[in-house]
Protein backbone atom coordinates (compact mmCIF):
# COMPACT_ATOMS: atom_id res chain seq x y z
CA UNK A 1 0.00 0.00 0.00
CA UNK A 2 1.26 3.41 -0.92
CA UNK A 3 2.72 5.35 2.00
CA UNK A 4 2.48 9.13 2.20
CA UNK A 5 5.43 11.06 3.54
CA UNK A 6 5.14 11.73 7.27
CA UNK A 7 5.82 15.31 8.18
CA UNK A 8 5.13 17.49 11.19
CA UNK A 9 3.60 20.37 9.29
CA UNK A 10 3.65 23.42 11.57
CA UNK A 11 0.92 23.04 14.24
CA UNK A 12 -0.91 19.69 13.97
CA UNK A 13 0.36 17.55 10.95
CA UNK A 14 0.03 14.10 12.42
CA UNK A 15 0.51 10.81 10.60
CA UNK A 16 -1.15 11.42 7.23
CA UNK A 17 -0.29 7.91 6.07
CA UNK A 18 -1.64 5.46 3.59
CA UNK A 19 0.11 2.45 5.08
CA UNK A 20 -0.51 0.63 8.32
CA UNK A 21 2.07 -1.53 10.02
CA UNK A 22 2.46 -3.24 13.39
CA UNK A 23 4.88 -5.27 15.46
CA UNK A 24 2.66 -7.49 17.61
CA UNK A 25 -1.04 -6.83 16.89
CA UNK A 26 -3.24 -6.39 19.93
CA UNK A 27 -6.49 -7.21 18.14
CA UNK A 28 -7.57 -10.23 16.17
CA UNK A 29 -7.97 -10.52 12.43
CA UNK A 30 -11.73 -10.18 12.74
CA UNK A 31 -11.53 -6.69 14.28
CA UNK A 32 -14.21 -4.38 12.88
CA UNK A 33 -13.79 -0.66 12.09
CA UNK A 34 -14.99 0.37 15.55
CA UNK A 35 -12.35 -1.77 17.25
CA UNK A 36 -9.61 -0.56 14.96
CA UNK A 37 -10.64 3.10 15.21
CA UNK A 38 -10.87 3.18 19.00
CA UNK A 39 -7.93 1.00 19.97
CA UNK A 40 -5.56 2.64 22.44
CA UNK A 41 -2.27 1.70 20.79
CA UNK A 42 -0.69 -0.46 18.12
CA UNK A 43 0.73 -2.83 20.75
CA UNK A 44 -0.38 -3.76 24.23
CA UNK A 45 2.18 -3.17 26.97
CA UNK A 46 3.91 -6.31 28.27
CA UNK A 47 2.40 -7.97 31.32
CA UNK A 48 5.11 -6.67 33.64
CA UNK A 49 4.83 -3.06 32.46
CA UNK A 50 4.30 -0.79 35.48
CA UNK A 51 4.68 2.61 33.82
CA UNK A 52 2.11 5.03 32.46
CA UNK A 53 -0.52 3.52 30.14
CA UNK A 54 -2.24 5.55 27.46
CA UNK A 55 -6.03 5.35 27.19
CA UNK A 56 -7.82 6.89 24.22
CA UNK A 57 -10.09 9.74 25.32
CA UNK A 58 -13.05 9.25 22.98
CA UNK A 59 -16.23 9.99 24.93
CA UNK A 60 -16.93 12.93 22.65
CA UNK A 61 -19.73 15.34 23.66
CA UNK A 62 -23.09 14.20 22.29
CA UNK A 63 -24.35 17.76 21.96
CA UNK A 64 -22.39 20.77 20.80
CA UNK A 65 -20.92 22.42 23.92
CA UNK A 66 -20.16 26.05 24.60
CA UNK A 67 -16.49 26.64 25.40
CA UNK A 68 -15.20 29.79 27.03
CA UNK A 69 -12.61 31.35 24.75
CA UNK A 70 -11.14 34.44 26.41
CA UNK A 71 -8.64 34.93 23.57
CA UNK A 72 -11.56 35.86 21.33
CA UNK A 73 -12.10 38.87 23.59
CA UNK A 74 -8.55 40.09 22.97
CA UNK A 75 -8.29 43.10 20.66
CA UNK A 76 -5.98 42.06 17.82
CA UNK A 77 -5.79 43.10 14.18
CA UNK A 78 -5.79 40.64 11.30
CA UNK A 79 -5.16 43.39 8.73
CA UNK A 80 -2.43 45.57 10.25
CA UNK A 81 0.24 46.10 7.53
CA UNK A 82 2.92 46.33 10.24
CA UNK A 83 1.92 43.74 12.86
CA UNK A 84 4.01 43.33 15.99
CA UNK A 85 4.42 40.55 18.54
CA UNK A 86 3.45 42.94 21.34
CA UNK A 87 -0.04 43.21 19.83
CA UNK A 88 -0.49 39.44 19.95
CA UNK A 89 1.45 38.36 23.03
CA UNK A 90 -1.52 38.48 25.42
CA UNK A 91 -3.73 36.62 22.91
CA UNK A 92 -1.29 33.71 22.73
CA UNK A 93 -0.60 33.72 26.48
CA UNK A 94 -4.34 33.42 27.18
CA UNK A 95 -4.46 30.26 25.06
CA UNK A 96 -1.32 28.86 26.68
CA UNK A 97 -2.82 29.40 30.15
CA UNK A 98 -5.99 27.56 29.10
CA UNK A 99 -3.99 24.68 27.63
CA UNK A 100 -1.84 24.21 30.74
CA UNK A 101 -4.65 24.52 33.28
CA UNK A 102 -4.36 21.82 35.99
CA UNK A 103 -1.35 20.16 34.31
CA UNK A 104 1.84 19.37 36.21
CA UNK A 105 4.26 22.04 34.88
CA UNK A 106 7.02 19.42 34.58
CA UNK A 107 4.86 16.76 32.86
CA UNK A 108 6.49 13.82 34.69
CA UNK A 109 6.52 10.47 32.91
CA UNK A 110 4.27 8.86 35.53
CA UNK A 111 1.50 11.41 34.82
CA UNK A 112 2.00 12.54 31.25
CA UNK A 113 -0.66 14.91 29.92
CA UNK A 114 -3.89 14.68 31.93
CA UNK A 115 -7.07 14.59 29.87
CA UNK A 116 -9.22 15.64 32.85
CA UNK A 117 -9.06 19.20 34.15
CA UNK A 118 -10.56 19.81 37.57
CA UNK A 119 -12.66 16.67 37.39
CA UNK A 120 -14.01 17.12 33.84
CA UNK A 121 -12.59 15.76 30.61
CA UNK A 122 -10.90 18.64 28.80
CA UNK A 123 -8.84 16.80 26.16
CA UNK A 124 -9.87 14.23 23.56
CA UNK A 125 -7.94 12.18 21.02
CA UNK A 126 -8.63 11.44 17.36
CA UNK A 127 -9.55 7.82 16.48
CA UNK A 128 -7.78 5.65 13.91
CA UNK A 129 -4.30 6.73 15.09
CA UNK A 130 -3.35 3.23 16.28
CA UNK A 131 -3.93 1.27 13.08
CA UNK A 132 -0.69 2.14 11.29
CA UNK A 133 1.71 -0.24 13.01
CA UNK A 134 4.80 1.52 11.72
CA UNK A 135 3.94 5.00 12.94
CA UNK A 136 0.76 4.55 14.98
CA UNK A 137 0.16 5.22 18.67
CA UNK A 138 2.51 3.69 21.21
CA UNK A 139 1.12 2.46 24.53
CA UNK A 140 2.79 4.74 27.09
CA UNK A 141 1.62 8.24 26.14
CA UNK A 142 -0.24 7.61 22.86
CA UNK A 143 2.51 9.16 20.73
CA UNK A 144 2.64 8.73 16.96
CA UNK A 145 5.79 8.86 14.85
CA UNK A 146 6.22 11.84 12.56
CA UNK A 147 9.03 13.63 10.82
CA UNK A 148 12.59 12.68 11.55
CA UNK A 149 15.07 15.50 11.87
CA UNK A 150 18.81 15.72 11.41
CA UNK A 151 21.15 17.90 13.45
CA UNK A 152 21.61 20.25 10.52
CA UNK A 153 17.89 21.05 10.59
CA UNK A 154 18.40 22.71 13.91
CA UNK A 155 20.87 24.93 12.09
CA UNK A 156 18.41 25.70 9.29
CA UNK A 157 19.16 22.75 7.02
CA UNK A 158 16.82 20.32 5.28
CA UNK A 159 14.82 17.42 6.67
CA UNK A 160 15.08 13.75 6.41
CA UNK A 161 12.03 11.54 6.18
CA UNK A 162 10.79 10.19 9.48
CA UNK A 163 13.95 11.13 11.38
CA UNK A 164 15.31 14.61 12.12
CA UNK A 165 18.45 16.67 12.65
CA UNK A 166 18.54 19.14 15.55
CA UNK A 167 20.62 22.31 15.61
CA UNK A 168 23.57 22.06 17.94
CA UNK A 169 23.46 18.26 18.07
CA UNK A 170 26.76 16.51 18.74
CA UNK A 171 28.11 14.41 15.87
CA UNK A 172 28.58 10.69 16.54
CA UNK A 173 31.86 9.43 15.05
CA UNK A 174 31.66 12.29 12.58
CA UNK A 175 28.08 11.42 11.55
CA UNK A 176 25.22 13.94 11.73
CA UNK A 177 22.70 11.92 13.80
CA UNK A 178 19.03 11.51 12.91
CA UNK A 179 16.40 11.75 15.62
CA UNK A 180 12.76 10.71 15.58
CA UNK A 181 9.77 12.85 16.48
CA UNK A 182 6.95 11.27 18.54
CA UNK A 183 3.87 13.42 19.12
CA UNK A 184 0.34 13.44 20.48
CA UNK A 185 -2.48 15.78 19.48
CA UNK A 186 -5.65 16.61 21.40
CA UNK A 187 -8.86 18.63 21.01
CA UNK A 188 -10.89 20.40 23.69
CA UNK A 189 -14.65 19.67 24.09
CA UNK A 190 -15.77 22.02 21.30
CA UNK A 191 -13.38 20.43 18.83
CA UNK A 192 -14.15 16.96 20.19
CA UNK A 193 -17.83 17.36 19.37
CA UNK A 194 -16.86 17.71 15.71
CA UNK A 195 -14.57 14.68 15.97
CA UNK A 196 -17.39 12.53 17.31
CA UNK A 197 -19.69 13.66 14.53
CA UNK A 198 -17.15 13.03 11.78
CA UNK A 199 -15.91 9.69 13.18
CA UNK A 200 -18.69 8.14 15.27
CA UNK A 201 -18.10 5.08 17.44
CA UNK A 202 -18.79 2.82 14.47
CA UNK A 203 -15.36 3.88 13.21
CA UNK A 204 -16.85 4.70 9.79
CA UNK A 205 -16.36 8.33 8.70
CA UNK A 206 -19.70 10.15 8.46
CA UNK A 207 -20.56 12.69 5.79
CA UNK A 208 -23.34 15.04 4.73
CA UNK A 209 -24.31 16.78 1.49
CA UNK A 210 -24.20 13.57 -0.49
CA UNK A 211 -20.75 12.65 0.80
CA UNK A 212 -19.16 16.00 -0.08
CA UNK A 213 -18.68 17.23 3.51
CA UNK A 214 -17.66 15.62 6.79
CA UNK A 215 -20.41 15.61 9.39
CA UNK A 216 -19.87 18.03 12.28
CA UNK A 217 -17.60 20.45 10.46
CA UNK A 218 -16.57 23.21 10.57
CA UNK A 219 -15.09 23.14 14.05
CA UNK A 220 -17.08 25.57 16.22
CA UNK A 221 -15.86 28.70 17.95
CA UNK A 222 -14.09 27.79 21.16
CA UNK A 223 -12.19 24.91 19.54
CA UNK A 224 -8.61 24.48 20.77
CA UNK A 225 -6.15 21.97 19.34
CA UNK A 226 -2.78 21.15 20.85
CA UNK A 227 0.11 18.90 19.93
CA UNK A 228 3.07 17.92 22.07
CA UNK A 229 6.13 17.08 19.97
CA UNK A 230 8.93 15.01 21.49
CA UNK A 231 12.32 14.09 20.12
CA UNK A 232 14.55 11.10 20.75
CA UNK A 233 17.44 13.57 21.07
CA UNK A 234 18.55 14.29 24.64
CA UNK A 235 20.56 17.07 26.26
CA UNK A 236 23.83 15.25 25.58
CA UNK A 237 23.07 15.46 21.87
CA UNK A 238 21.29 18.84 21.94
CA UNK A 239 22.32 20.94 24.97
CA UNK A 240 19.29 23.26 24.93
CA UNK A 241 17.05 20.26 25.71
CA UNK A 242 18.49 20.25 29.24
CA UNK A 243 15.75 19.78 31.82
CA UNK A 244 13.03 18.86 29.31
CA UNK A 245 10.53 16.08 29.86
CA UNK A 246 11.75 12.51 30.09
CA UNK A 247 8.86 10.45 28.77
CA UNK A 248 8.94 6.75 27.97
CA UNK A 249 7.70 5.75 24.52
CA UNK A 250 7.37 2.43 22.72
CA UNK A 251 9.41 3.72 19.80
CA UNK A 252 11.43 2.32 16.93
CA UNK A 253 14.62 0.41 17.66
CA UNK A 254 17.66 2.50 16.78
CA UNK A 255 20.43 0.52 15.09
CA UNK A 256 22.90 3.32 14.25
CA UNK A 257 23.14 7.12 14.52
CA UNK A 258 21.04 7.41 11.35
CA UNK A 259 19.03 4.17 11.17
CA UNK A 260 15.91 2.81 12.88
CA UNK A 261 14.07 -0.50 12.50
CA UNK A 262 10.57 0.86 11.99
CA UNK A 263 8.86 -2.52 12.34
CA UNK A 264 10.48 -3.20 15.72
CA UNK A 265 9.59 -1.29 18.85
CA UNK A 266 11.11 -0.97 22.30
CA UNK A 267 10.65 1.49 25.13
CA UNK A 268 12.97 4.48 24.78
CA UNK A 269 13.09 8.02 26.17
CA UNK A 270 11.77 11.10 24.38
CA UNK A 271 11.89 14.77 25.34
CA UNK A 272 9.56 17.67 24.58
CA UNK A 273 11.04 19.97 21.96
CA UNK A 274 7.92 21.80 20.73
CA UNK A 275 4.24 22.43 21.48
CA UNK A 276 1.76 23.55 18.84
CA UNK A 277 -1.57 25.26 19.49
CA UNK A 278 -4.41 26.27 17.19
CA UNK A 279 -7.76 27.94 17.81
CA UNK A 280 -10.80 28.84 15.75
CA UNK A 281 -11.19 32.60 15.45
CA UNK A 282 -13.88 33.87 13.03
CA UNK A 283 -11.93 37.10 12.54
CA UNK A 284 -9.14 35.23 10.78
CA UNK A 285 -9.14 34.95 6.96
CA UNK A 286 -8.75 31.18 7.42
CA UNK A 287 -10.87 30.90 10.62
CA UNK A 288 -7.73 29.66 12.41
CA UNK A 289 -4.86 31.09 14.44
CA UNK A 290 -1.71 29.03 15.05
CA UNK A 291 1.23 29.33 17.36
CA UNK A 292 4.16 27.05 18.06
CA UNK A 293 6.27 27.05 21.22
CA UNK A 294 9.85 25.82 21.53
CA UNK A 295 11.62 24.37 24.55
CA UNK A 296 14.74 26.26 25.69
CA UNK A 297 16.58 24.57 28.55
CA UNK A 298 18.97 27.51 28.80
CA UNK A 299 16.26 29.69 30.32
CA UNK A 300 16.24 30.10 34.12
CA UNK A 301 12.62 29.06 34.67
CA UNK A 302 12.01 26.41 37.37
CA UNK A 303 9.72 24.14 35.31
CA UNK A 304 9.40 22.66 31.84
CA UNK A 305 6.42 24.90 31.17
CA UNK A 306 8.36 28.04 32.14
CA UNK A 307 11.07 27.17 29.61
CA UNK A 308 8.60 26.72 26.75
CA UNK A 309 8.45 29.93 24.73
CA UNK A 310 6.36 30.96 21.69
CA UNK A 311 8.06 31.38 18.33
CA UNK A 312 5.29 33.56 16.96
CA UNK A 313 1.76 33.54 15.60
CA UNK A 314 0.22 32.90 12.16
CA UNK A 315 -3.32 33.27 10.86
CA UNK A 316 -2.84 33.14 7.09
CA UNK A 317 -0.47 31.98 4.38
CA UNK A 318 0.55 35.46 3.14
CA UNK A 319 -0.69 35.02 -0.39
CA UNK A 320 0.95 38.30 -1.49
CA UNK A 321 4.42 37.15 -0.46
CA UNK A 322 6.81 35.01 -2.53
CA UNK A 323 6.41 32.28 -3.75
CA UNK A 324 2.67 32.97 -4.00
CA UNK A 325 3.63 35.99 -6.13
CA UNK A 326 6.81 36.77 -8.12
CA UNK A 327 9.79 38.07 -6.16
CA UNK A 328 9.44 41.52 -7.71
CA UNK A 329 5.86 41.87 -6.43
CA UNK A 330 6.41 40.25 -3.03
CA UNK A 331 5.59 42.20 0.12
CA UNK A 332 6.81 41.54 3.69
CA UNK A 333 4.87 39.03 5.74
CA UNK A 334 1.68 40.36 7.34
CA UNK A 335 0.05 37.13 8.54
CA UNK A 336 3.03 35.73 10.45
CA UNK A 337 4.68 37.48 13.39
CA UNK A 338 7.92 36.25 14.96
CA UNK A 339 8.37 36.47 18.70
CA UNK A 340 11.80 37.46 20.03
CA UNK A 341 13.61 34.22 20.86
CA UNK A 342 17.24 33.17 21.20
CA UNK A 343 17.12 29.64 19.79
CA UNK A 344 18.34 28.15 16.50
CA UNK A 345 15.23 28.33 14.28
CA UNK A 346 14.56 27.91 10.60
CA UNK A 347 10.91 29.01 10.53
CA UNK A 348 8.96 28.13 7.39
CA UNK A 349 8.87 29.23 3.78
CA UNK A 350 10.20 32.80 3.48
CA UNK A 351 9.84 33.23 7.25
CA UNK A 352 6.27 31.98 7.59
CA UNK A 353 5.65 30.26 10.93
CA UNK A 354 6.97 26.73 11.47
CA UNK A 355 8.50 24.99 14.45
CA UNK A 356 11.95 23.59 15.07
CA UNK A 357 11.07 20.08 13.84
CA UNK A 358 8.67 21.25 11.14
CA UNK A 359 9.02 21.49 7.40
CA UNK A 360 11.13 24.53 6.49
CA UNK A 361 9.61 24.95 3.01
CA UNK A 362 6.02 25.06 4.28
CA UNK A 363 4.20 26.76 7.17
CA UNK A 364 1.67 25.91 9.85
CA UNK A 365 -1.32 27.40 8.05
CA UNK A 366 -0.31 26.41 4.50
CA UNK A 367 0.04 22.76 5.41
CA UNK A 368 -3.02 22.42 7.62
CA UNK A 369 -5.39 24.26 5.29
CA UNK A 370 -4.66 21.53 2.75
CA UNK A 371 -6.33 18.91 4.95
CA UNK A 372 -8.73 17.07 2.63
CA UNK A 373 -9.82 13.46 2.37
CA UNK A 374 -10.76 11.29 -0.56
CA UNK A 375 -14.37 10.05 -0.60
CA UNK A 376 -15.06 7.66 2.28
CA UNK A 377 -13.44 4.30 1.68
CA UNK A 378 -11.21 5.59 -1.13
CA UNK A 379 -7.46 5.82 -0.62
CA UNK A 380 -6.16 9.37 -0.78
CA UNK A 381 -3.15 9.89 -3.04
CA UNK A 382 -1.48 13.27 -2.70
CA UNK A 383 -1.50 15.22 -5.93
CA UNK A 384 -4.06 12.82 -7.46
CA UNK A 385 -7.30 13.02 -5.50
CA UNK A 386 -6.19 15.12 -2.49
CA UNK A 387 -3.81 18.11 -2.38
CA UNK A 388 -0.07 17.51 -2.16
CA UNK A 389 0.62 19.34 1.08
CA UNK A 390 3.96 17.82 2.09
CA UNK A 391 5.92 18.20 -1.12
CA UNK A 392 5.48 19.15 -4.76
CA UNK A 393 7.73 20.44 -7.52
CA UNK A 394 9.41 23.76 -6.65
CA UNK A 395 7.69 24.10 -3.26
CA UNK A 396 8.76 27.46 -1.79
CA UNK A 397 11.39 28.06 -4.50
CA UNK A 398 9.53 29.51 -7.51
CA UNK A 399 6.33 31.41 -8.23
CA UNK A 400 4.21 28.62 -9.71
CA UNK A 401 0.47 27.85 -9.76
CA UNK A 402 1.07 25.14 -7.14
CA UNK A 403 2.74 27.64 -4.81
CA UNK A 404 0.01 30.21 -5.47
CA UNK A 405 -2.62 27.69 -4.38
CA UNK A 406 -0.65 26.35 -1.43
CA UNK A 407 0.20 29.77 0.02
CA UNK A 408 -3.27 31.30 -0.21
CA UNK A 409 -6.04 32.04 2.28
CA UNK A 410 -9.39 30.28 2.15
CA UNK A 411 -12.04 29.07 4.59
CA UNK A 412 -14.04 25.92 5.10
CA UNK A 413 -15.89 24.58 3.11
CA UNK A 414 -14.00 25.97 0.13
CA UNK A 415 -12.40 23.58 -2.29
CA UNK A 416 -8.66 23.63 -2.79
CA UNK A 417 -7.71 26.94 -4.50
CA UNK A 418 -6.18 25.27 -7.57
CA UNK A 419 -9.63 24.05 -8.59
CA UNK A 420 -8.42 20.46 -8.72
CA UNK A 421 -9.47 17.57 -6.46
CA UNK A 422 -13.19 18.04 -7.09
CA UNK A 423 -14.17 14.99 -5.02
CA UNK A 424 -11.92 15.81 -2.04
CA UNK A 425 -13.69 16.33 1.30
CA UNK A 426 -12.55 19.51 3.12
CA UNK A 427 -11.60 18.86 6.75
CA UNK A 428 -11.25 22.39 8.13
CA UNK A 429 -7.47 22.17 8.62
CA UNK A 430 -7.51 18.89 10.58
CA UNK A 431 -4.68 16.67 9.36
CA UNK A 432 -5.62 14.23 12.12
CA UNK A 433 -9.08 13.78 10.62
CA UNK A 434 -7.36 13.30 7.27
CA UNK A 435 -5.43 10.44 8.87
CA UNK A 436 -8.63 8.94 10.25
CA UNK A 437 -10.41 9.00 6.87
CA UNK A 438 -7.31 7.57 5.21
CA UNK A 439 -6.76 4.80 7.75
CA UNK A 440 -10.38 3.71 7.42
CA UNK A 441 -9.82 3.40 3.67
CA UNK A 442 -6.59 1.47 4.25
CA UNK A 443 -8.32 -0.93 6.61
CA UNK A 444 -11.19 -1.63 4.22
CA UNK A 445 -9.34 -1.61 0.88
CA UNK A 446 -7.17 -4.37 -0.54
CA UNK A 447 -3.67 -2.87 -0.86
CA UNK A 448 -1.99 -2.56 -4.23
CA UNK A 449 1.39 -3.17 -2.60
CA UNK A 450 2.05 -5.13 0.60
CA UNK A 451 2.58 -2.98 3.70
CA UNK A 452 6.07 -2.59 5.09
CA UNK A 453 4.92 -4.17 8.37
CA UNK A 454 1.69 -5.96 9.34
CA UNK A 455 -1.18 -3.60 10.17
CA UNK A 456 -2.42 -3.45 13.73
CA UNK A 457 -5.22 -5.91 14.30
CA UNK A 458 -4.20 -8.06 11.33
Amino acid sequence: MRSLMHVACGMLGVLLAATAHAREPAAGKSADPAQLALRDAVNRPPGDWDGHRFALSHQYPATKPTCDAPWLRQEVSFTDPNPSWEQWQAYIQTIVDYVWEDQDPNLPDRLGWKVAVRGKVRWFHVPWMAYDGQRGREYVHGLTNELSTAESTFRGGCRGSGRHHLPGAVAVDGVDPLFETWSVGMYNPCGAWSLGQAIPHTGVPATTDGGALARGLPFPEGTVVIKILNTTADEKAVPYLKGSTNWSADGHVRTSPTQYETCRRAVTKVHMVQMDIAVVDPRSPTRWVYSTLAYDGRLPGPTVRSRLVPLGVQWGSDGLTFPAVPQGKSRPLRETIHAPIDLPQHYGCQGRLAGVVDQANSSCVSCHMGAYAAPVGVLGVQGKNVPAIFTFDDICTRNTPDNQAYFSDYKYPAGYPSGAFKTAIPLDSSLQLAVAFQQYAVATTRPTNPPTCPPAGR
